[in-house]
């Protein structure tokens, strides 16, 4: 188990949330956790935002959304309280290379994953921000931690997102499929690293359920990602599969 520390919010769709645990605060930039507040929801996977081993703590974002799921534990999650289970952390961490010219683009949570691999790539790389802002999550709900970005861009929606001209080496997302999805056909010609964004039972490759369709071949982003060449992705399988899980999801919490 692992005690809740502090709950912050942000804004009225999402919280940053500290957790005391030793063995999440080894976890290395890019990698994530999966957790589950009490005894009977589905687990979640959480983007770690910042990893503090000296207070054996870590933090992350919880983001209110359609997903019954993460809603719950983003009503219910107070300081003081334990979570039923945690694991991690999980997947591999980013490639930790000097990629010279890095642009990052995030939408809602996934700016955890965005703000902690970035930070640790700062020292050897320039490092952009494009923030897509949504209904839930605003640029100006975290401008107190883009200061770490050389350059920041704010664009209203996935749809307005233009193509920043600038010579980047590669793109990194966070926070959306769709994104994801969208940056592949903006640049083409670039390499588009994304956290994808799956279902998860388990961190350790044995329940299938994150499974995608890679390259044309079966992948786990459990263990094999989750940062991953967004061009070699099936977002159409992956979107489908996502939908029929939902309904599951939906019909099992009726009965």
């Amino acid at each position: 188990m692992a005690e809740v520390l502090e709950v912050i919010d942000i804004s009225k769709s999402l919280k940053l949330i500290t957790l005391k645990s030793l063995y999440l605060s080894k976890a290395k930039p890019g990698q994530f956790f999966i957790m589950q507040y009490q005894e009977k929801p589905e687990r979640i996977p959480v983007f770690i935002m910042d990893a503090d081993i000296e207070r054996n703590a870590v933090s992350f974002l919880l983001q209110k959304s359609d997903d019954m799921v993460v809603t719950e534990a983003f009503e219910n999650i107070k300081p003081g309280q334990k979570l039923h289970y945690v694991e991690g952390p999980a997947g591999k961490p980013f490639p930790q290379l000097e990629y010279k010219n890095i642009l990052f683009v995030s939408i809602n949570w996934g700016f955890a994953g965005i703000y902690n691999v970035a930070k640790h790539l700062k020292p050897k790389n320039k490092i952009d921000l494009a923030f897509i802002n949504s209904d839930a999550v605003h640029l100006e709900d975290l401008r107190s931690y883009t200061g770490i970005f050389d350059s920041v861009y704010e664009f209203d929606s996935v749809e307005a997102f233009s193509k920043i001209d600038k010579p980047y080496d590669v793109v990194v997302s966070a926070g959306s499929n769709e994104l994801a999805k969208e940056l592949v056909s903006v640049y083409e010609d670039k390499n588009v690293l994304c956290a994808v964004i799956t279902r998860m039972l388990c961190t350790v490759g044995l329940c299938l359920a994150c499974r995608i369709q890679y390259d044309g071949k079966l992948k786990l982003p459990c263990v094999e990602g989750p940062w991953l060449e967004a061009n070699k992705i099936d977002f159409d399988d992956l979107n489908r599969r996502h939908l029929i899980l939902k309904e599951v999801l939906v019909r099992s919490r009726k009965s």
